[in-house]
């Protein structure tokens, strides 16, 4: 297989992110498996780098073909629009989330170019992103945009257990109207697909209920009967290992005993509660439906702990790896 060529943007410079990413490069077995580079500022690396106490060097290059993969030394490319004057650890302001999402949209123009096959995203901030004038609802919202995707979604992964929701960063009380046959049935099929594609033989899905005790027969309410289960049926009709609804106090039990592969869960918190609660280093956020895949870590920005050099890298080294994953090629 042919080593993908992956951008990690640096996320909120006032974060973790840049620690994360000095500590996850200073590994050099990751150029075995891929070709790594970073898009951000070297300045900032070279702070967090004295820091962590890491051996690396930073070679701002201003396009890919400039590029060495060549550990100790690291590729940095700085984006035009990218101007810090000075980032203080752990304080949030509008000019960081500006700086993140310059390197995002520089990311996606090398990949809508055809020159990176992966993406991974240092964590961002989101009120800083807010506060930079972008009024997007989430990161993905607006990777959507830039690159005009129409069906783009979220995974979640913690080994093994992969999860997808059918909603995401909306109100509780609008969920109920989008559970619909068609939206579960979609979800199902996306999540069959991806872990198809990472090595999955015949998945295991479930997908998971929305009222108490799966609704008890109609009565704590009728969308397991009128929506979940024509859903579940129609995918098994299309010949996906899919089972359901499952009761949302019992799926991820089940899934943990190694009875599913992927659970399709229907709100936020329900998939997110659950994959919290295992080893924050094996998880990983992955952004779907864009023109290259975009994975992320399972944590925010962590300001408190900005600076310090005691963040644990493993969710970043987790993105990183299904990155790869995702995104390798066949040699022609």
């Amino acid at each position: 297989m042919e080593k993908p060529t992956i951008a990690i943007t640096m996320g909120d410079p006032a974060g973790i992110g840049p620690e994360l990413i000095v500590k996850v490069l200073a590994d050099k077995t990751v150029y075995e498996k891929c070709r790594p580079f970073i898009i951000g500022d070297a300045a900032v690396l070279r702070d967090i780098c004295r820091v962590v106490g890491a051996e690396l060097t930073f070679s701002t290059i201003e396009n890919l073909a400039e590029a060495r993969f060549s550990p100790p030394e690291i590729d940095v490319l700085h984006p035009a629009g990218l101007q810090l004057e000075q980032v203080t650890w752990g304080k949030l302001a509008p000019e960081m989330g500006e700086a993140v999402a310059e390197c995002l949209r520089t990311a996606f123009e090398l990949a809508l170019a055809g020159e990176i096959q992966g993406i991974v995203s240092a964590p961002l901030n989101k009120e800083a992103f807010h506060l930079a004038g972008y009024d997007y609802r989430d990161e993905l919202a607006f990777f959507a945009d830039i690159t005009g995707s129409a069906d783009t979604f979220m995974m979640g992964v913690v080994e093994p257990i992969w999860t997808v929701s059918a909603t995401e960063h909306i109100a509780f009380k609008d969920i109920v109207a989008l559970i619909k046959k068609d939206r579960i049935l979609w979800y199902a099929g996306q999540m069959h697909q991806v872990l198809t594609r990472v090595g999955f033989n015949d998945p295991r899905i479930a997908v998971a209920a929305l009222n108490p005790h799966a609704g008890e027969g109609g009565l704590f309410g009728r969308e397991e009967i009128d929506e979940i289960e024509p859903a579940v049926r129609e995918a098994q009709a299309r010949g996906l290992k899919v089972e359901g609804p499952v009761p949302a106090d019992m799926v991820f039990v089940r899934a943990l005993a190694g009875d599913f592969d992927g659970v399709v869960c229907l709100y936020h918190d329900q998939a997110n509660i659950a994959r919290k609660l295992q080893p924050k280093e094996t998880g990983a956020t992955l952004h779907m439906g864009l023109p290259v895949i975009c994975t992320t870590t399972a944590h925010g920005t962590a300001f408190d702990k900005a600076g310090q050099g005691i963040c644990d890298p493993g969710s970043l080294a987790a993105a990183l790896n299904y990155a790869i994953r995702l995104s390798v090629r066949p040699k022609d």
